[in-house]
């Protein structure tokens, strides 16, 4: 059932309700005032709440104001129980606080991860990040837990508690880029100036970030490290365009057997890195290993062929 069908629902009963208590109900006028007010709340916190975070974007700040709002609702819903029957009031804190402190435990440890989570920015949504052996984009932030979305596309849900007691990967950081040192004389003649007035400008105007994943490959020993570069290099001709920046290699170690190179591959769009990432690696594989491809391939055809040609006699 949509959310809003259920929200129909909701005021369909609450609105008669709420007139039968405050004309023909034989509670007191404090306790109608509550119940009425109760009933206000109810109706317009969802609402409310949807309003601040259009308004606020920080999740931290939405956090704590529907907080603040979920926490005056449940202050007038005691102070309604407690208007007409007081030991049932006491009753149902007692039992409040006893399921709390047994049950209800890993939630308000997740909930305190969350806040912690959201205002200590350590990450943030469209990030991708490594976390508890799980690499992905975050897809959201809650105050209970962490949505991540995997690079085949499964979406896994982490409490905060595990995110936040663990260890933390981040591949999304702030842009920073080098500019070559010119000449006085070089700057003057060619008006430089200009440029740079232009790229200062967009430096304290906008915060930009890149995404830089590490992929370790483990190759066959039979891949010469000498002409790997030149088998490579056309897949990232290919990918230059996609990703946004050309992605970049290094050769960790050789040994007996096994060639292991590091792939860098970066991004100012991490869900760029997320969708081709499983297309990139699988062109490297074809490259290097073309000619392996081709001559099995070779061979099945021809064991094939023998096959049919023995079926037909």
């Amino acid at each position: 059932m949509k959310i809003y069908y259920k929200y129909l629902i909701y005021l369909c009963l609450l609105i008669p309700l709420s007139i039968w208590v405050y004309f023909y109900s034989p509670l007191d006028e404090l306790s109608v005032n509550l119940f009425l007010v109760i009933a206000i709340i109810f109706i317009i916190r969802k609402p409310l709440i949807n309003l601040i975070k259009f308004f606020i974007k920080k999740r931290y700040h939405q956090a704590i104001v529907s907080i603040i709002i979920n926490l005056i609702w449940s202050i007038f819903i005691f102070l309604f129980i407690g208007s007409f029957n007081f030991p049932f009031l006491v009753a149902i804190l007692s039992f409040l606080v006893i399921s709390i402190s047994l049950n209800l435990s890993k939630i308000i440890n997740n909930i305190i991860s969350g806040v912690l989570l959201l205002g200590s920015g350590q990450f943030e949504v469209g990030d991708l990040i490594e976390t508890n052996g799980i690499q992905g984009l975050v897809q959201e932030i809650t105050l209970n837990y962490t949505i991540i979305r995997e690079f085949d596309g499964v979406h896994v849900i982490i409490p905060n508690s595990s995110v936040y007691g663990s260890s933390i990967i981040k591949f999304t950081h702030m842009k920073y880029q080098a500019y070559r040192r010119v000449k006085k004389e070089e700057f003057d003649k060619k008006k430089l100036y200009k440029q740079y007035v232009k790229m200062i400008n967009k430096l304290l105007s906008s915060k930009a970030k890149t995404t830089r994943y590490i992929k370790p490959l483990e190759l066959l020993g039979s891949v010469n490290p000498a002409t790997l570069n030149d088998k490579i290099m056309p897949v990232f001709d290919r990918y230059e365009p996609v990703f946004g920046i050309r992605p970049e290699y290094i050769i960790d170690k050789t040994r007996f057997g096994r060639v292991r190179i590091n792939m860098y591959v970066s991004s100012l769009k991490p869900k760029l890195i997320l969708e081709f990432m499983d297309s990139f690696l699988r062109d490297l594989v074809y490259e290097i290993y073309q000619e392996e491809i081709f001559d099995e391939w070779d061979k099945y055809q021809s064991n094939a062929n023998k096959r049919e040609g023995g079926a037909g006699k």
